[in-house]
């Protein structure tokens, strides 16, 4: 697995717990940008993070605006040491209280929940497997933050990786991107 891959993966297994069930003040249903960050013990996701995005400046300017575009179909861009995916909640995920996660490959155990927070510990099947704890604060309705520290492999080696998102409100209009739950 590569780092992009990686990252979207840690990225999405986050995502999937980004709504406390019956919070006092429930995440708004639209359109959310996930802005994440990775600090790795070994320093490699990041380098290879950077190493990406230099490959991508590098291209040809077609290629690169190829590239970049359908990256932009699926609510992702990466840059300045963030990855960030957009994806849309409708007010049923919202309810549901667990936001699925788009992949499919990743399960989740609620360890403790209140109105504002909600701690999880996950597994994903992913290609090295991956398992972490996490946890989720809704700030407001608009606003969210999310930890976690996952157990993984890099280039055949345990790694921990230290992960920050940061879920942001963008509108009630999704536009292009799909709803999760569909």
């Amino acid at each position: 697995m590569n780092a992009c891959q990686l990252t979207l993966a840690i990225a999405f297994a986050a995502a999937s717990v980004a709504a406390p069930a019956q919070t006092t003040a429930p995440l708004k249903p639209g359109l959310w940008e996930q802005a994440t960050t990775l600090k790795s013990q070994s320093g490699q996701i990041e380098k290879a993070m950077a190493d990406a995005e230099a490959q991508i400046a590098r291209l040809p300017a077609e290629q690169r605006r190829q590239i970049e575009a359908m990256m932009k179909a699926r609510g992702v861009s990466i840059g300045n040491g963030a990855t960030t995916v957009r994806m849309c909640l409708t007010a049923q995920d919202i309810e549901r209280g667990n936001i699925p996660v788009q992949t499919g490959d990743c399960t989740q155990q609620v360890l403790s929940r209140d109105d504002t927070t909600l701690k999880v510990s996950f597994t994903c099947q992913t290609n090295p497997p991956s398992r972490g704890v996490g946890e989720v604060r809704l700030l407001s309705p608009t606003s969210t933050v999310a930890t976690a520290q996952v157990d993984t492999q890099v280039n055949d080696k345990p790694e921990r990786i230290d992960t920050t998102q940061k879920g942001t409100w963008i509108g009630d209009d999704c536009g292009d991107i799909k709803p999760l739950s569909r």
